[in-house]
């Protein structure tokens, strides 16, 4: 017990050093300066995924960027270049062989429920849902501003069954 009374004492610390400043927590409450910037950035990404479009969807990413695959056989973390690459391309090749369709766009993504929260100056977080017959697709996308403009630096994506309504 005593353990978890010290682990709470210093969780409360490392939280407390690490909050933003007054400004900043003000600002995430508010209203949201960035977020037409960041659909603009998210339209680019899913135009880029629905047409396999491999160069315009590899500039929508920073360099080092992470990402967690909904599915097999990308089951762990991706975050090196190479592990990177090699997951996204297996992904476009599966799309694009069950689209049936020899040119694009091979898919049509629409995001429901898109929220975007500012977190910095220089950081916002995208939430959204896709639906796919009994599939409810959740995605999370983290955008880091840099000279570029609006990157993704981490994509998180899950998949549940969900019954027919």
């Amino acid at each position: 017990m005593r353990a978890v009374a010290r682990l709470s004492v210093i969780l409360l610390i490392v939280v407390t050093l690490g909050l933003p400043d007054r400004e900043w927590a003000q600002s995430a409450n508010g209203p949201n300066r960035a977020e037409p910037e960041i659909k603009q950035a998210l339209t680019v990404f899913l135009t880029a995924f629905d047409n396999l479009d491999w160069p315009a969807f590899r500039e929508c990413f920073a360099p080092g960027a992470t990402m967690f695959h909904p599915a097999s056989p990308n089951l762990r973390r991706i975050d090196s270049p190479l592990e990177f690459e090699k997951a996204w391309l297996g992904v476009f090749d599966r799309i694009r062989k069950a689209s049936g369709r020899d040119a694009p766009p091979y898919m049509n993504l629409q995001p429901q429920d898109l929220k975007i929260q500012d977190l910095s100056q220089d950081v916002a977080l995208a939430t959204f849902h896709l639906m796919d017959g009994n599939v409810l697709s959740r995605r999370t996308i983290v955008f880091r501003h840099d000279a570029g403009g609006w990157k993704i630096v981490h994509i998180h994506a899950s998949n549940v069954s969900v019954s027919p309504q």
